[in-house]
């Protein structure tokens, strides 16, 4: 069936305006979900398939590979178990999910006119989700998919003939370098277009002079991008309804889709896994920093209830929520304490040596500590590796294990205050409907032991593909590690304590 019969009533925004209820608003209205196969996309795309089983149709930008077709991928994304209950409950809301080639990072996103015609004609609410997330991206590439990318939506979203709102998902850190960030948009002494400009030159003297001065403002270019991206989407919405939604520092779902749920391992995933497997020792952190960290499901509702919010309370400017935390504060110190015992009790498979982290402030010492704890320790296995006749490869995941650490040490040292009141007001609000208890807003009775056991379970579960039911066996194998590393644990302990007045 071709899926123009699929969603013909799609562009009938029927009575969204005046809808009592979340799943009511999203009724015969069709979605277009850009960045559907990274982690905030998957997640969108699940909750509306679980909870709005009368939306019209949901349409997916996605990017071809090399190595895969725009079918394969597709098929892959829905192959994924999150999707298993939703299917198996309602399998006709597949027919409503329809893959679209293209790609945020080429001109007129890379759409055919066939396909461009068709969204412009049937879909009402755009969620834009797709980024590199990476830190350290060269300039010129992450303001080509970040900012540019933004702008080719937006443009896209000027011809839609009947939408009725637009949702960015950018970051809380956008505006990084003050210490105070409220919900809206902040400018900079740099011009979007003067610096897409210079990124398009292609002179690479001039990008490495634009990157330098960035970086003296800005912890990297990823942040700066994105807050370029805000600047474009305030000069270019004055025709639609438009949100943007920052959240902060992104971990594993909460509840839903299950308690756990990961697809990646970046941020502080990425350090868990490291610490979990034994590899990661020390971190340069402030221990007394109160850290924002969000579960997925938390920002993927929050996404969800902005499109309903702009468009029943519609502003002739772009409303900001700072998708933050209301939790009880947790600190870095906090944070590392409860995971190292987590990891301990829920062990991961091949561990390879017993969790501890210590942290330390003072560049300095962590230097000195890094080389004991990391370097040293990856030379020795890499020369066994050697010898046994395998690859070496432990220098190799130390030198990722200082990539790592050195573009999230920026958070890991500072603390930012961000206001709240566009999310207070909208969570307020979505208490009136009728299904309000399809989502939630606030944080405040977050169980952070319990949360960081999730976290920890879902990384074997969805990260290593790890059985449950190896959990006991390798809580034998730990019980070993403890015999034989809790003396050095202990030694160390005294070191610190002693030399650096440092408790681990």
């Amino acid at each position: 069936m071709d899926r123009m019969d699929v969603i013909a009533n799609a562009n009938s925004v029927n009575d969204s305006e005046n809808s009592d209820s979340i799943e009511g608003f999203y009724a015969a209205n069709a979605i277009l979900v850009t960045g559907a196969t990274g982690f905030v996309g998957k997640g969108i795309l699940e909750k509306l398939m679980r909870v709005c089983p009368r939306i019209a149709a949901i349409f997916l930008l996605i990017r071809p590979k090399r190595s895969q077709t725009l079918e394969q991928r597709f098929k892959k994304l829905l192959d994924d178990p999150i999707y298993d209950y939703v299917k198996e409950k309602d399998p006709s809301i597949l027919s409503k999910i329809h893959p679209v080639q293209g790609d945020v990072s080429l001109p007129d996103l890379g759409l055919s006119p066939k396909d461009r015609i068709m969204l412009t004609e049937n879909v009402n609410i755009v969620f834009h989700v797709a980024a590199t997330v990476r830190f350290n991206e060269p300039l010129n590439v992450a303001v080509n998919i970040n900012t540019k990318g933004t702008a080719r939506v937006i443009q896209l979203c000027k011809e839609l003939k009947h939408a009725i709102s637009v949702v960015y998902v950018s970051t809380a850190y956008s505006n990084a370098h003050l210490s105070e960030i409220e919900e809206k948009i902040y400018s900079t002494c740099l011009e979007p277009s003067a610096v897409i400009d210079i990124c398009e030159g292609g002179n690479k003297m001039f990008i490495d002079q634009l990157n330098k001065r960035i970086l003296k403002t800005y912890p990297n270019t990823y942040t700066f991008t994105k807050n370029l991206a805000e600047q474009i989407i305030s000069s270019n919405s004055d025709s639609f309804p438009v949100a943007i939604v920052r959240p902060s520092i992104i971990g594993a779902s909460h509840e839903e889709p299950c308690p756990g749920w990961l697809d990646n391992i970046y941020g502080v995933t990425a350090i868990f896994l490291q610490i979990g497997k034994g590899i990661l020792k020390a971190v340069t952190a402030n221990r007394d920093a109160k850290l924002d960290l969000v579960p997925i499901d938390y920002v993927v509702d929050t996404t969800i209830c902005a499109a309903w919010h702009i468009t029943l309370h519609r502003d002739n400017k772009p409303k900001v929520y700072n998708c933050t935390s209301n939790a009880p504060p947790i600190t870095w110190g906090q944070l590392k304490q409860m995971y190292t015992e987590c990891s301990r009790d829920i062990p991961m498979n091949d561990v390879i040596s017993y969790p501890y982290c210590v942290i330390v402030s003072n560049k300095l010492i962590y230097s000195v500590l890094s080389i004991f704890l990391h370097v040293l320790p990856a030379f020795i296995v890499d020369i066994f590796l050697i010898l046994r006749g395998k690859r070496p490869m432990m220098i190799k995941v130390n030198k990722h294990l200082n990539q790592l650490l050195a573009a999230f040490s920026y958070f890991n040292t500072h603390e930012w205050t961000f206001h709240r009141c566009n999310i207070t007001e909208m969570t307020m609000k979505v208490k009136t409907l009728e299904d309000s208890d399809i989502v939630k807003l606030d944080m405040r009775d977050m169980n952070w032991k319990k949360y960081i056991a999730n976290y920890q379970i879902g990384i074997k579960k969805f990260i290593l593909k790890e059985s449950s039911d190896s959990v006991k066996s390798v809580r034998h194998q730990s019980s070993l590690y403890v015999s034989k590393y809790l003396g050095a644990e202990r030694d160390i302990d005294v070191i610190m304590v002693k030399y650096f007045g440092i408790s681990g």
